[in-house]
């Protein structure tokens, strides 16, 4: 067995996709935004047997000068195909990767997955909070929320909020502004770039794949939040607000709209993606909606020694406030 590494390109590579995965974000047209989003190529390191793929590792290779980090976790990552092959396959895959000059690994493993644990990798744990809507209708869903839900959307409803889609490209960088003040209130660096947003505005919400949605009270936009669809799923993928309306309760109208463009669609699963464990506030704001808690792994290994060791110690700083305006200021084009 030999590992190799295909661009999205490759005919071969499409083909093992199509057949071994129907994930989103497993899709070409995600793996084309993620290269307009981020400005680099999406690799593709394949373990080939008798001549023909058998596992899929997929993901970008960021450059932060003193490491290389290969993400396979963008948002939901991972091996594709045969999981049995994976334990055999981890040395090839290293060594390869350590050819092409990476230096850390981390590889995400989606909780529809049931690979093992990855043997020599550093686990972090992570939820993902999804809402099973099947059989049910709008109505039966506004009754089935909490009282407490269903007081915060009537409150933003009461204080004049509104929600509209997002049609101009300046709303789009009007959402990127509120994006990097959450950023900054939560004290976190921006991890979508902005050319991200613009990309997913102007080829997927065509297609009828995304929607954008803003919420304004009167003419300002305080909040907004942004919906992929696959045939079973909508993707809660991203939101942005102002600290100065959030007494009025913008995001919770907004996932509100979401849910029921779900039932809507004719969608089973309402997905709010990825939350840290430690931010116990997010989680409870998911929970709220009855969604349930999923385990979500992400598996990390150093591939050489000196490099790694002091990224980890630059990367205490750039969890800091100053850290992330740092991280920010590059990743807003």
């Amino acid at each position: 067995m030999i590992v190799t590494k295909r661009d999205i390109g490759d005919a071969e590579v499409l083909q093992f996709l199509f057949e071994n995965s129907g994930r989103f974000f497993n899709s070409e047209r995600w793996f084309h935004l993620l290269e307009k989003g981020f400005n680099r190529s999406v690799l593709n390191y394949c373990l080939e047997k008798d001549g023909r793929i058998v596992l899929l590792l997929p993901g970008m290779v960021f450059n932060f000068g003193l490491v290389k980090i290969f993400y396979s976790n963008i948002p939901y990552g991972g091996f594709i195909g045969d999981f049995q092959l994976i334990p055999s396959t981890l040395s090839l895959l290293e060594n390869r990767l350590r050819i092409d000059g990476v230096n850390v690994i981390r590889i995400g493993e989606h909780f529809t997955s049931h690979q093992s644990a990855l043997d020599g990798y550093q686990r972090e744990m992570a939820v993902t909070h999804l809402l099973d809507l099947q059989g049910l209708t709008e109505e039966q869903l506004w009754k089935n929320y909490k009282k407490r839900v269903r007081r915060d959307i009537r409150k933003a409803e009461k204080s004049g909020v509104s929600i509209q889609e997002a049609i101009e490209p300046e709303e789009i960088d009007l959402l990127y502004d509120l994006y990097s003040e959450t950023m900054k209130r939560n004290e976190a660096f921006n991890i979508w770039p902005k050319r991200m947003l613009h990309a997913i505005h102007r080829d997927l919400v065509v297609q009828g794949e995304a929607k954008v949605l803003i919420a304004k009270l009167r003419d300002e936009v305080i909040a907004g939040a942004i919906f992929l669809f696959s045939p079973d799923t909508t993707y809660y993928f991203f939101a942005a607000s102002t600290r100065k309306y959030l007494p009025l309760c913008p995001n919770d109208l907004l996932v509100h709209h979401g849910i029921g463009l779900t039932i809507q669609k004719g969608k089973r699963y309402y997905d709010f993606m990825t939350s840290p464990q430690g931010d116990v506030a997010l989680m409870q704001f998911k929970e709220k909606w009855g969604a349930n808690k999923l385990p979500y792994c992400f598996y990390e290994k150093n591939l050489t020694s000196v490099r790694p060791w002091l990224w980890k110690r630059i990367w205490g700083l750039i969890k800091t406030p100053m850290g992330a305006r740092m991280i920010r200021s590059v990743w807003s084009g």
